[in-house]
């Protein structure tokens, strides 16, 4: 991605999260719940994916998304009020798969440690069996009496 290419990206997600916030009133989309997360705009400029994030089921995803890509025309006609550009990118609107993975990682992380948490809790409470007890002891006593014949 090229500097420019970047910069664009940013004004695209910066522009699109803004309209989303104040200039949308579909009830299909909610903006408390519905994120820009990234834009990829590609090398020449005119099309830009934008990706995005939706709290909530996957019927409202759906439904968030569906409204998105009806509302692109619009979108994208606001956009170009609000950017100058030679050419104003075509949006389309993608489901943000990254992010639930990461969220997806994070539980398992957290399932994980939980687990080994609860081994480590279980294994405090258990005594040593008692051959481990009296390897112990004669260890103890052995050095005890190469000690004294030592002196």
């Amino acid at each position: 991605m090229t500097r420019r290419t970047e910069r664009v990206s940013n004004l695209i997600r910066n522009t699109v999260g803004q309209l989303l916030l104040t200039k949308l009133s579909d009830p299909r989309i909610d903006p408390a719940k519905t994120s820009i997360m990234r834009v990829e705009v590609s090398e020449d400029l005119l099309t830009a994916k934008v990706f995005i994030s939706v709290i909530g089921s996957e019927a409202e995803q759906r439904r968030t998304l569906r409204a998105l890509h009806h509302a692109a025309g619009h979108i994208q006609e606001r956009m170009m009020q609000q950017i100058k550009l030679r050419h104003t990118p075509v949006l389309e609107f993608v489901l943000d798969q990254n992010f639930k993975k990461t969220l997806r990682t994070l539980e398992l992380i957290d399932q994980a440690m939980a687990e080994i948490q609860q081994s480590d809790r279980d294994h405090e409470g258990q005594t040593p069996p008692a051959d481990q007890r009296d390897g112990e002891t004669d260890q103890v006593g052995t050095s005890a009496d190469e000690e004294r014949d030592e002196v």
